[in-house]
């Protein structure tokens, strides 16, 4: 995420996306009755109705749109932004969608009344997370492996392969190499110089495919870490989250962050210790200044009962971190009500 202009005084802040994190950065930044200006395609206005029923083509314009909805459709890479034309060369008060896109890097200026304090920390965070490495998953074995990219929004799935595994067949070295050609030709297409590879899994496929992959793509697999996990699948890539390797190769990636904020919380509550939960029992927590971090999903923040606690954590010098509720840790909170926190001495 870059940040081309802002002006805290008028309200406003233009931001260029660089990649699928920055989307959903601006999903959780961007709220109802926020205007924001981006350049869209839109059907040219025709005053003649008889020029209005030949087909028209769509012309890039600015919009300036008073939003009413906004959603984040992760598998497409896209930001929906819905709501009235208020700024633009025609058809104001018209409805209109705004299409944001992580291939798409124009800017984006949003206007709010008010800034809140964990939004501006939020882009904050987004720009120091602008070179961090990104890791992509292979987690395998002798039947099924499944390819995913650790996003800062979350796990990423992206392919499956099957390894067609059939009773005596497979025992063929061209079979095996075959499975792992597959994967690599999927890899080929995302590994950059700001990837990682780990790979995971049961048994000894994994270190059949790393010799594998060392010998006919060397370049794929020159930043690579392997994990021993007793599941595949995305079971596996979550196990192997939860452990030390993660934090070995990137301590800043924000679902690990999150990960171990929650994974905390849960210990304490199941020792009864500095810890606790549910909306009321965090505000008395809260009032009274014993807690050391608010963790609060997503969903929540954008709710009365969301701003007061963040109100009250900022009254009383507490920390928080805001919990995606894409990712297994963030639906692990929203079982237990969506808000938690770690304290500094139990009341």
């Amino acid at each position: 995420m870059k940040v081309v202009f802002k002006d805290l005084k008028h309200g406003e802040i233009k931001l260029t996306p660089e990649n699928l994190d920055d989307i959903w950065h601006l999903h959780n930044l961007i709220d109802k009755g926020d205007l924001v200006r981006a350049v869209t395609f839109r059907t040219d206005e025709q005053k003649d109705d008889k020029i209005r029923s030949k087909k028209t083509e769509k012309k890039r314009m600015k919009l300036g749109i008073r939003v009413e909805e906004v959603k984040f459709h992760e598998f497409t890479d896209r930001l929906r932004i819905h709501g009235t034309i208020e700024e633009g060369p025609q058809e104001l008060g018209s409805y209109h969608t705004l299409n944001i896109e992580a291939e798409n890097m124009d800017k984006i200026s949003i206007v709010k009344e008010k800034w809140k304090d964990y939004q501006l920390i939020r882009i904050d965070e987004a720009v120091k997370q602008r070179d961090q490495l990104i890791l992509t998953f292979t987690s395998l074995d002798e039947d099924m492996a499944t390819i995913a990219i650790l996003r800062q929004s979350g796990i990423q799935w992206i392919a499956e392969i099957d390894s067609k595994r059939s009773g005596k067949m497979y025992e063929s070295k061209d079979n095996e190499h075959e499975y792992f050609g597959e994967i690599i030709s999927i890899l080929r297409t995302k590994i950059d110089k700001n990837k990682v590879l780990v790979i995971v899994g049961p048994g000894f496929t994994k270190d059949h495919f790393i010799k594998y992959g060392r010998e006919k793509e060397p370049g794929i697999f020159e930043k690579c870490y392997v994990h021993g996990t007793g599941y595949s699948g995305m079971n596996g890539i979550h196990e192997a989250i939860k452990t030390g390797i993660i934090e070995q190769i990137t301590k800043e990636n924000r679902v690990v962050l999150e990960t171990g904020f929650v994974e905390k919380l849960f210990e304490e509550i199941k020792k009864d210790g500095l810890a606790t939960y549910g909306e009321q029992e965090v505000k008395n927590a809260l009032i009274n200044g014993a807690v050391e971090r608010l963790l609060i999903i997503d969903v929540l923040i954008r709710k009365k009962v969301g701003e007061e606690l963040l109100n009250l954590a900022k009254e009383n010098r507490s920390e928080f971190t805001i919990i995606n509720t894409m990712h297994e840790a963030g639906k692990k909170m929203d079982g237990i009500g969506g808000v938690g926190a770690l304290l500094r001495f139990k009341i």
